[in-house]
């Protein structure tokens, strides 16, 4: 199953970024398509980049939010999960925010999380990290994990 981090859906709302823009249309679109799921942390994060970053309304972050929940299904976070992510952070090996996503991604079965945020190819807590924003558009990992 896959997933995608909170840099994919900002990008949608990026008009000074088009060809990331054009990526994540594109990678949004897919994941649809293969029934992809999307962590509940995603949603949150969404929000705050909206507003914090992108200048958009509470309102507009809001409903990009509620769009988002509409289009796909959801995952929480979990106790479980939120006790790896602080091993990680405090051992360093990743920041908290990511780490909570990898293990709750990966305790609702997905394998693959497509992200600019992590090392593209690495396999971390068993879910396959792929980048889906390459030089010249769709990364060819992207491209063959979404099937174009």
């Amino acid at each position: 199953m896959i997933s995608a981090d909170t840099n994919v859906f900002a990008y949608l709302y990026d008009e000074d970024s088009p060809q990331k823009q054009a990526v994540a249309r594109a990678t949004v679109a897919a994941l649809a398509a293969k029934q992809g799921i999307v962590g509940l942390q995603v949603v949150g994060e969404l929000n705050n980049v909206l507003r914090r970053k992108m200048g958009k309304t509470p309102s507009e972050a809001a409903q990009a939010g509620r769009r988002l929940i509409g289009a796909f299904s959801v995952f929480p976070p979990t106790r479980q999960a939120a006790v790896w992510a602080l091993e990680q952070a405090g051992a360093a090996t990743l920041q908290y925010w990511d780490a909570l996503l990898l293990a709750s991604a990966r305790q609702a079965g997905v394998d693959t999380l497509l992200t600019e945020d992590l090392s593209d190819g690495a396999e971390i807590s068993g879910v396959l990290i792929i980048n889906p924003f390459g030089e010249q558009g769709l990364s060819p990992r992207a491209r063959q994990v979404l099937e174009f």
